[in-house]
């Protein structure tokens, strides 16, 4: 069991970061990683902290990605964020 939890440590995070008291901007992050499919498997951090407006990061290896910085609820800039994640991803199993 422990060996799990030092593993899943090194995989890489979609960090989701919504304004305080925001429904629609929690549920669309809730909605990302609801959506999110690929092989590779990730963990998912979902917060909110006063003063902190929205964004959504991608960290892999150590380097933090900007994903999204603008709330946009569209499926189009979902389907967008998920395919730079997966494009993040796919490029780092070359």
């Amino acid at each position: 069991m422990g060996c799990d939890n030092a593993k899943e440590k090194n995989y890489p995070v979609l960090l989701c970061f919504f304004e305080t008291g925001n429904e629609e901007q929690k549920q669309y992050c809730i909605q990302l990683k609801d959506n999110f499919r690929h092989e590779k498997a990730i963990r998912f951090e979902i917060k909110s902290s006063p003063g902190v407006e929205f964004s959504i990061k991608f960290k892999l290896n150590g380097k933090i990605h900007e994903i999204q910085s603008n709330f946009d609820s569209s499926e189009e800039t979902m389907n967008q964020s998920l395919e730079k994640m997966y494009g993040l991803l796919d490029q780092n199993n070359k």
